[in-house]
């Protein structure tokens, strides 16, 4: 059977919820009106600046069958009332999953549990039936319309969880039996959200906060809080890292040939391969899922040479830690080294500095230019020097990449999600470069 599949009756008996109208069975769900919502159920969300039930015609002509509503809509079809839908699709994607028999390895860390995750899944692909989060779907609705989709003969079920306040993780592994729960590291990523670095070294942990004796952490050895985590959790250690200490290191992917450049990213495959040992899984399904596995888009992305000149599209998000592990890339070139670099959203009051602390990396690095776009990133360019220039938008900085692209050898472009830089790569694919 293929994710979740419920009559509305059973379905309003696991919410406490009010059934309107005739008992139908769904096939799935969906969040989102404009798109296929053939015969799933259509939960409709609270936000700030919308309000789903306005879109439940909408959902009902792409082909829901039923609605999550907290008030009931003038739709005609069946509908289950929760005073809070969000929370209906939470209990709903928890009494899911345990509907399965599947393994469940959660993931959280500030940098690489996407590509981790990827990894994994890739790993896991090889002999199992398995499922995993789809892109970054990874908070508070993700986490549920995840669990949503989990298949009932899934042996495992790869789960990432991401943290934007204090509070997430603790809700999050609250919905689900966690078998193997993993850390990929800390940086100071959303630290404008968390007040400071304590609360997100705390929050991450909460990842394990759930686990008991049978089950597993999976640590980052290199981490400077390893101990604190270690000491805190009641489950089995499995490390990872560079250090010798650690019970999977660099030398045992020393075989693999990865699809993807970076010492950041070799650490990502010991992550993986960490995880795969707690579900005994063969060294050579490990190996050969870690070379299989696909890279997603905006996530140095090598686009190989544009009009002569080496293109990375790492321009999905960027925290201090991602920006430099792109840099350490970067700098593995010759020549003429281009950071194309946009701000790094939600640092607070540590954000010139940080930004300041990426020109000096660059620098250190020997990046040939750095080119800052948008508003913090200007304290980049004061710190990297000469040969560093600050555009305020993107439409400033394209002139001067089509008057000077015939210099340039290398280009890497790295931003926040927010930032958009995309459009960047889209304009030096299809613009005409003088």
């Amino acid at each position: 059977m293929c994710m979740i599949s419920m009559n509305m009756h059973q379905a309003a008996a696991v919410t406490g919820g009010t059934l309107a109208g005739k008992p139908t069975i769904f096939r799935g769900i969906s969040t989102d009106s404009r798109q296929d919502c053939t015969g799933k159920l259509f939960v409709a969300l609270q936000g700030e600046n919308f309000n789903g039930e306005d879109y439940c015609a909408q959902a009902q002509a792409n082909g829901a069958v039923a609605l999550l509503v907290s008030h009931a809509v003038d739709v005609n079809i069946p509908q289950l009332i929760c005073e809070d839908s969000l929370r209906g699709l939470s209990i709903l994607g928890k009494y899911w999953a345990k509907q399965s028999s599947a393994k469940i390895i959660a993931i959280t860390g500030s940098n690489g549990k996407t590509t981790v995750k990827n990894m994994l899944f890739s790993i896991l692909s090889v002999s199992h039936i398995c499922s995993a989060t789809q892109g970054n779907l990874n908070n508070e609705i993700g986490v549920p319309l995840t669990l949503c989709s989990i298949n009932t003969d899934d042996e495992f079920a790869v789960i990432e969880m991401g943290a934007a306040k204090v509070g997430d993780i603790s809700h999050l592994v609250s919905l689900v039996d966690i078998h193997t729960a993993v850390l990929t590291n800390v940086s100071p990523a959303h630290i404008g959200r968390f007040e400071n670095f304590a609360n997100i070294v705390a929050e991450k942990g909460q990842i394990f906060s759930t686990l008991n004796a049978e089950d597993y952490a999976v640590l980052p050895f290199d981490d400077e809080y390893f101990h604190t985590w270690q000491q805190a959790c009641q489950a089995k250690i499995m490390s990872f890292g560079q250090n010798q200490q650690a019970d999977v290191t660099l030398d045992a992917i020393s075989d693999v040939q990865l699809p993807v450049a970076g010492l950041h990213n070799r650490i990502n495959a010991t992550c993986a391969k960490a995880i795969a040992k707690t579900l005994n899984i063969s060294c050579d399904e490990i190996k050969k899922g870690l070379e299989n596995f696909t890279p997603e888009t905006g996530r140095l992305q090598n686009l190989g040479k544009i009009d002569g000149v080496i293109v990375i599209n790492d321009c999905y998000n960027a925290n201090v830690q991602s920006v430099k592990a792109a840099i350490d890339v970067l700098a593995e070139y010759s020549d003429e080294t281009v950071l194309i670099f946009g701000d790094m959203a939600e640092l607070g009051d540590e954000s010139a500095r940080l930004h300041a602390e990426i020109g000096q990396y660059a620098k250190s690095k020997n990046i040939s230019q750095l080119l800052t776009i948008g508003q913090d990133s200007k304290f980049a360019a004061q710190a990297f020097g000469e040969k560093a220039q600050h555009f305020k938008d993107k439409s400033a900085i394209k002139p001067y990449l089509w008057q000077n692209w015939q210099n340039f050898s290398s280009v890497l472009v790295k931003g926040s999600r927010s930032m958009q830089l995309e459009d960047i790569i889209n304009a030096i694919k299809t613009e005409k470069v003088a």
